[in-house]
């Protein structure tokens, strides 16, 4: 049945927060189901439309009858819902969160810090999608004009993103025409990802002088920040006082679903270091400083992962890269251990503490940061979570397998 299969689908998408929330969104994108809907004006990967409910690491769907004593909601209950129905916790869910949702947006757009407004008018049009907009292009417009004046590079980085190239926003005449790469350069000269969009834009007008160029000036950078991991630690302090643990945690959820559905800047890495170029010594050169500065300045998983493979691209020793690789599943594996096993626990007062412990530490050390630290604390090695993690993500490829063999999809009429 295509719901049942877009159930199992939502559970490889939750299968880890940060990271392994955006790979594995994508890596589920061409299993059968319902398409979304086309009027909801951002779609994010990991929103109430998915079984919030479901934890990372409940790798198997509960049959009916695990479900007779209802879903535990912390602040309300014991909740009858049908689990097997992928949309009923969802809904219930969004309509129970719909009033704190709005606050945090009414909230964020009247911050006087800076970075929160920027993330309410980025939000703008996402949260308020259930509700009368009043003018979402004139959200982002204003979102253009702190970026300008403010100068921040962060508040510019969700400006360019929200006015990407080829999106709505950018294809509508709007203030997005005065966003100019070469302003954030200004802003942000030691950054990589801002010369990475450059180096994009010349491939884009195939002028290979302007990407050599752009990709020395990426060589020589000495941070690596995108800013797309960093929407809940602008808006997080502007939450109302007064929201409940369980409307912190949904709010953080949902925030999480939209940071993974940004583009990341990672296509021009891609083409400009492929294997054919990098015989080039130029070409490797440049390919190889921006592989150590992953690595080595990643405060995401996914930028570390990135800064792996491209390492084992440009030639790094065997021993090296499978070290990365144990210390990125390793860390996969202490993050989807946020959440406990049992599914009908995940939103119980326990398993909403331990989320909203973990989103307060993400801000404060990253998400690498937090999970180096989780390891230690494990007591448990590198190794011995790696495993684990690969033998998790085994196990879930399997079930989602047997459960796509004993519900085929029908047939299209």
């Amino acid at each position: 049945m295509r719901g049942r299969w877009k159930w199992i689908s939502g559970l490889i998408i939750a299968a880890a927060l940060g990271f392994g929330l955006w790979l594995l969104q994508r890596a589920s994108a061409p299993a059968p189901g319902p398409s979304a809907s086309a009027s909801t004006p951002a779609p994010a990967p990991f929103t109430p439309r998915w079984p919030a409910s479901i934890s990372n690491a409940a790798v198997e769907a509960p049959n009916k009858g695990d479900h007779t004593d209802g879903l535990e909601i912390c602040g309300v209950g014991k909740v009858k819902l049908d689990l097997d129905d992928w949309t009923a916790t969802a809904n219930y869910l969004d309509a129970l969160e719909r009033n704190p949702r709005m606050r945090w947006l009414s909230a964020l757009r009247n911050s006087d810090d800076y970075r929160a407004r920027a993330a309410g008018l980025y939000l703008e049009g996402i949260f308020d999608r259930d509700s009368p907009q009043k003018d979402p292009e004139a959200a982002r417009d204003e979102l253009v004009q702190l970026a300008q004046g403010t100068k921040d590079p962060a508040i510019f980085a969700l400006a360019f993103t929200k006015c990407r190239p080829g999106s709505d926003a950018a294809a509508t005449p709007s203030a997005c025409a005065r966003l100019s790469l070469d302003q954030w350069t200004r802003y942000d000269p030691d950054n990589a990802v801002p010369w990475l969009q450059v180096a994009a834009n010349a491939r884009r007008e195939k002028d290979s002088a302007a990407e050599a160029a752009a990709f020395d000036r990426v060589a020589q950078a000495h941070t690596y920040e995108a800013y797309n991991w960093s929407l809940f630690a602008f808006a997080a302090p502007a939450m109302p006082a007064d929201l409940s643990a369980a409307d912190r945690w949904y709010l953080a959820i949902q925030t999480i679903g939209i940071e993974a559905a940004m583009p990341m800047p990672f296509n021009p890495v891609s083409q400009y270091c492929s294997r054919e170029a990098m015989n080039d010594p130029a070409v490797h050169r440049q390919c190889a400083a921006l592989a150590e500065l992953l690595v080595n300045k990643a405060t995401t998983l996914l930028d570390f992962s990135m800064g792996k493979s491209l390492g084992a691209r440009v030639g790094w020793p065997t021993e090296r890269v499978e070290l990365l690789t144990q210390q990125l599943n390793a860390s996969m594996q202490v993050i989807a251990q946020v959440q406990p096993l049992d599914p009908i626990q995940q939103w119980s007062c326990d398993s909403v503490a331990r989320g909203n412990t973990f989103m307060s530490e993400r801000i404060q050390l990253g998400e690498l940061g937090f999970a180096r630290d989780a390891i230690e604390r494990s007591g448990e090695t590198v190794a011995e979570l790696s495993r684990k993690h690969v033998e998790f993500m085994e196990k879930l490829v399997r079930d989602a397998e047997r459960q796509m063999q004993n519900d085929p999809v029908a047939p299209q009429p």
